[in-house]
């Protein structure tokens, strides 16, 4: 099975952007995600375009499993 962190983030362009990470941790917490997302937004660790990252908007693991078909 696939498991994939999500994280959803507006910019401050109004826009809205995902960053993936695959494989997160089994033990990873919100709370630890929030705090290294804010870490992100407040150095501008991310820019699209001219746009930066402003706030988290969602995040969540998405596990997927994938079947051989016969």
């Amino acid at each position: 099975m696939k498991t994939t962190l999500i994280m959803n983030f507006k910019l401050d362009n109004g826009k809205a952007t995902t960053l993936s990470l695959t494989y997160p941790r089994e033990d990873l917490t919100e709370a630890e995600v929030k705090k290294v997302a804010d870490t992100m937004i407040a150095k501008n660790f991310l820019t699209i375009g001219e746009s930066s990252l402003a706030s988290l908007d969602k995040v969540f693991v998405r596990k997927v499993e994938e079947t051989k078909l016969p």
